[in-house]
C-alpha cells in the first residue's frame, strides 16, 4: 500500500550560477550551468521518498510526449517513486524552468508550465489513479490546476485522508478567493512570505491568526520563511509555534542555492507527519531538510533519513529547537 501520493508540476531544470543576479538588460556571464530534474511536485516527492522507504510515494502529475517526459519517469523509478499516476500528452512540451543562482544561494526563475497545466480531474479516474488514492494514508498537493486540486480534495476528505497543500502560483489576485476557499478544506497549507501576505492579508503572524479565526478557518497553516525558519499557525487552538532556520555556520555549511528548498520541505514534513501526526516533530526535521537542502548545488538535494536525522540531533545541541506560544 502506498503511503503518499504527490500531485504537482514536473518540470527539467536548467540551472545557471552566476555572481550576481542580472539587472534589467544586464548580461552575466555563469560559472557553471546544470540540467537537473525538478518542479515543485516531483521536488516534493522525490524528498518524501528519501525518507519513506522505496515504493511508498506516488506522483501524479502530466508530462509531454518528448525525451523529457521519459527521462523524468526514469529518474522517479531510481528513487523509488511509482509512476502509475502520470500521463503522458500527446502533442504537449514537458514543464521546463530556468533558473539564476548568484553567490549568495538567492535565485530568480523562470518557468514554461507546459504538460503541467493540461492535467484535469478525468485524468485522475484512471484505474491505476484511483486505486492509489484510494488505499494511501496521505496526500500531498502543490501547483496542479484548480479544479485538479479541488478533486483530490474533495475525494480525501470523502475518505479522511489528510491533505497538505502548496498552492504556490496559483495564488493571484483573480483566484485568491477560490483558492482560500478550498484552502479551508485542507489539513495543513503551505505558504511562503508572499504568498502568505497576498492571501491572508498581512505579514504579522498573530494578525493572521486572529484574523483566521474570525474567518472560521481550522486547517493549520505553516509559513515557510527562507532563512528566518518557519512557523506553524493552530487556529484552533490560537497558538503559534515558530522554528528558526538551520543553523548553517555552526554546522560549517554554506548556502549554495535555494532553489527547491520549499518542496523539500513540504515533502519531509508530509512523509514524517503521516507516520506520526506530530506537527512539531514534522516542522522540525522539514526545517532541516530544507537547510540542508540548501547547501547543495542540486534542486532535489534532499538527504536521506539517516544524514537527516543524525543533523537534526547536532542541531539540537546548538540550541535548534522550536518555541510555541498561545495567543490572548
Amino acid at each position: 500500500m502506498t503511503s503518499l501520493v504527490v500531485c504537482g508540476a514536473i518540470n527539467r531544470d536548467t540551472t545557471y550560477f552566476v555572481e550576481h543576479l542580472p539587472a534589467p538588460g544586464e548580461e552575466v556571464r555563469a560559472t557553471n550551468v546544470t540540467i537537473v530534474p525538478g518542479g515543485t511536485g516531483g521536488n516534493a516527492a522525490d524528498a518524501a521518498a528519501r525518507i519513506l522507504d522505496r515504493g511508498q510515494v506516488a506522483m501524479l502529475g502530466a508530462v509531454g510526449d518528448d525525451e523529457i517526459a521519459g527521462q523524468q519517469v526514469a529518474t522517479f523509478h531510481s528513487e523509488g517513486i511509482l509512476t502509475e499516476g502520470i500521463t503522458r500528452l500527446a502533442g504537449e512540451k514537458s514543464g521546463q524552468a530556468y533558473v539564476v543562482v548568484d553567490r549568495q544561494g538567492q535565485n530568480i526563475i523562470a518557468s514554461y508550465p507546459g504538460a503541467n497545466t493540461n492535467l484535469h480531474p478525468g485524468h485522475l479516474d484512471k484505474a491505476e489513479t484511483a486505486y492509489l488514492l484510494q488505499t494511501c494514508r496521505g496526500i500531498v498537493l502543490t501547483d496542479p490546476p484548480l479544479p485538479v486540486a479541488n478533486k483530490l480534495i474533495d475525494m480525501a476528505k470523502t475518505r479522511k485522508i489528510p491533505v497538505l497543500w502548496d498552492p504556490g502560483i496559483l495564488i493571484c489576485p483573480d483566484q485568491n478567493e477560490q483558492v482560500f476557499s478550498l484552502a479551508k478544506k485542507a489539513d495543513i497549507v503551505f505558504l511562503n512570505e508572499t504568498e502568505a501576505k497576498a492571501l491572508l492579508k498581512s505579514e504579522n503572524t498573530a494578525a493572521i491568526l486572529q484574523w483566521l479565526r474570525e474567518k472560521g478557518f481550522h486547517s493549520h497553516i505553516v509559513l515557510k520563511q527562507g532563512a528566518r525558519g518557519a512557523i506553524l499557525l493552530e487556529p484552533t487552538r490560537n497558538a503559534i509555534t515558530e522554528v528558526p532556520a538551520l543553523p548553517l555556520t555552526a554546522l560549517s555549511l554554506n548556502m549554495t542555492n535555494s532553489a527547491g528548498c520549499g518542496d523539500t520541505f513540504l515533502g519531509v514534513f508530509a512523509a514524517y507527519y503521516i507516520e506520526e501526526p506530530d506537527l512539531q516533530k514534522a516542522l522540525i526535521m522539514a526545517s532541516v531538510a530544507a537547510g540542508i537542502n540548501a547547501t547543495k548545488p542540486e534542486t532535489r538535494g534532499c538527504p536521506g533519513r539517516i544524514e537527516l536525522e543524525a543533523v537534526e540531533r547536532r542541531s539540537r545541541q546548538l540550541g535548534f529547537m522550536f518555541q510555541g506560544r498561545q495567543q490572548s
